[in-house]
């Protein structure tokens, strides 16, 4: 570089340190006007560019720096992010990717990189840029915590996090995000343990015991989530989401007088509230019906607030309004609301490309019946030698195929826990297919007892403290999974749960599922779904296997003193007529069947779909 150019450069630069942007643009031009080459000058006039704004400008002058000074990180990473601000995502991604090949092992540039590859969704990158570095500052590990995140690896971020938190005991933000990183592993005892000690070094305001008692319902603790809402609450929380937990607490607790004035405080703040107007739903006397069904019509006649909403909250009023209907015994109006509330859903599956895709779920069945073979299930599982007191029930099915209903009915016996829909074997079921898939785990035919222990011992992990000897999982999905069930627990037994499909799948299609239950919003998802979990359930069965037990809902509810005898024999218990009066107890029930198993057993939503048969005419080509 011509000496004269260096030196007006370095002016310019100079200039821009001080953001004299002025005086360092005229420079830099006249830097150019000596050396139209300059990458300097080209790069200092796109940030210049940027930091006034003028993104157009600065994409025009990192790409000519660019094009001059392509091993230039610098360049590379500012030309990326004026690429990012415009929108221009992979070709963003190449300029970042350009950037980490030049920087090398630079501290600040690896962090930088590894925060933007991190923004971009690219989780994978951001661990591979902090892998090069010899010694990752706290900002780097917090990096490193939210990219295994982001890649669900929940224990990898945990155990980063744990050492961070060691070091820095008293750090709020490593707290905090151990908390959420917890949380989502469903390992809610280091989830509370670390929250409360972020509000001991923290000054608590309103909004960190809403977040506390959100956690503290999560983990199905209505009890103390109730103190952290009067915490809220007195410190000046007032918006619809407290009440919104406090008629959630009541509900659970039968206080249904109490939750529907809570629910009365949420709709005062949004008139429009989908969860409170589920809620509601639920709760509403016959001669409340009509009224409601009024006011909710109204509100949905506001389409532009409708449409402010979120997709859930947009759904879950179409949904409410179609149960009332229906209680009204208004199908034709209730099936047009539920189809308007699946199709709220649907659209939001196919816009985030989370549509259900049959081709995949049937590989997964395929897969799953060639890999837990008769003969694999004959080999060894895991050693019985933690916890080996315990006996788990799972109960299992598609949704609404009365798995709670199951639950309620053993848990009668004081002996037995119910601990309600556990997401832990569905955890240990992704980090078993990961580390196959990662060559950290052999062929399932080659698992040995121990590596099967290893696995057995990170469900218990995320379990609760369970006193009794036996406790129920019901978790309905899980009947993908009782292969690994029986490998990891041979004193389990596991009941699978089956329904007629047309009442199963209108039941299923007439609730809110979260996006996990794709296959909910359509009636083709449905009856592909509902069969090929019949097809995995009749697998499980072929196995001959004394610890797995068949029922149906049908013959529960019609014939309840035969079936419930021979359900409860099943599991090792002596049977008493007790069993079927688990609706006289008020326990609590964290799903959609809260009310219904409030009731006495009864076979009045046996052939339900019959009142629908005109409404939906798809329902009786369900085969």
């Amino acid at each position: 570089m011509d000496k004269s150019v260096e030196k007006i450069i370095s002016n310019a630069d100079s200039a821009l340190s001080m953001r004299e942007y002025e005086q360092a643009e005229r420079l830099y031009l006249e830097a150019l006007a000596l050396d139209e080459n300059s990458a300097s000058a080209h790069y200092g006039l796109g940030t210049i560019a940027l930091n006034k704004n003028r993104l157009k400008r600065a994409l025009i002058s990192f790409e000519r720096a660019s094009s001059l000074e392509p091993e230039a990180a610098d360049i590379a990473f500012n030309y990326g992010y004026a690429l990012s601000l415009a929108g221009q995502k992979i070709e963003a991604l190449i300029a970042f990717q350009r950037a980490s090949k030049y920087c090398r092992d630079d501290p600040v540039f690896c962090g930088k990189l590894a925060e933007v590859f991190l923004s971009l969704k690219e989780p994978n990158a951001a661990i591979q840029m902090l892998a090069r570095l010899n010694t990752l500052l706290p900002a780097d590990q917090l990096l490193l915590a939210k990219a295994h995140g982001a890649l669900n690896r929940w224990k990898e971020a945990i155990n980063v996090l744990t050492r961070l938190s060691k070091e820095r005991p008293n750090d709020a933000l490593v707290l905090n995000e151990l908390s959420i990183a917890a949380a989502s592993h469903r390992d809610y005892t280091t989830a509370i343990s670390s929250y409360e000690k972020y509000l001991e070094i923290v000054t608590p305001n309103a909004n960190d015991y809403l977040r506390f008692s959100d956690l503290l319902l999560i983990a199905q603790l209505p009890d103390q989530c109730a103190k952290a809402i009067d915490s809220a609450l007195e410190l000046g929380e007032d918006g619809a989401e407290v009440y919104m937990l406090k008629a959630k607490v009541h509900r659970l607790n039968a206080d249904y007088e109490q939750a529907n004035q809570a629910i009365d405080e949420v709709l005062k703040r949004m008139p429009n509230h989908g969860q409170a107007w589920n809620i509601r739903s639920e709760l509403a006397g016959e001669g409340q019906l009509s009224g409601y069904i009024a006011t909710l019509t109204q509100e949905l006649a506001k389409e532009e607030q409708v449409l402010a909403l979120n997709h859930h909250h947009q759904a879950l009023l179409n949904y409410a309004l179609a149960q009332m209907q229906e209680r009204l015994k208004d199908y034709q109006a209730a099936a047009e609301s539920f189809r308007r509330a699946n199709g709220v859903q649907q659209s939001f599956l196919v816009r985030s490309s989370g549509a259900y895709d049959s081709s995949s779920n049937e590989l997964y069945t395929d897969q799953t019946i060639e890999q837990f073979s008769q003969q694999v299930m004959s080999m060894p599982g895991a050693l019985n030698t933690v916890r080996e007191d315990l006996r788990p029930i799972f109960i299992v099915g598609v949704p609404r195929s009365g798995t709670t209903l199951v639950e309620r009915i053993l848990g009668q016996n004081s002996d037995v826990f119910n601990a309600g829909e556990l997401e832990a074997i569905e955890f240990v079921a992704t980090d078993f297919q990961y580390r196959q898939r990662s060559g950290k785990l052999p062929s399932v035919d080659q698992i040995s007892p121990e590596q099967w222990h290893q696995l057995r011992s990170s469900y218990l992990e995320k379990i609760p403290d369970i006193s009794t000897l036996y406790f129920t999982d019901k978790m309905p999905h899980n009947f993908r999974n009782v292969g690994l069930i029986l490998k990891l627990f041979p004193e389990a037994r596991v009941i699978q749960m089956h329904r007629a499909i047309k009442d199963v799948c209108l039941s299923i299609y007439c609730h809110a599922f979260s996006e996990g239950h794709n296959y909910a919003t359509s009636w083709s998802s449905l009856e592909h779904f509902y069969n090929q979990s019949e097809r995995l359930m009749k697998h499980w069965a072929s196995l001959n296997s004394d610890r797995v037990l068949d029922l149906n809902y049908e013959d529960l509810v019609q014939y309840p003193k035969t079936v419930g005898k021979q359900l409860v024999e099943f599991c090792g218990f002596a049977w008493n007529e007790d069993y079927l009066e688990f609706h006289q107890s008020i326990n609590q029930s964290f799903t959609f069947s809260e009310m219904e198993v409030r009731q006495p057993i009864a076979d009045k939503r046996v052939d339900r779909w019959r009142n629908y048969e005109l409404a939906i005419p798809e329902l009786a080509k369900l085969k």
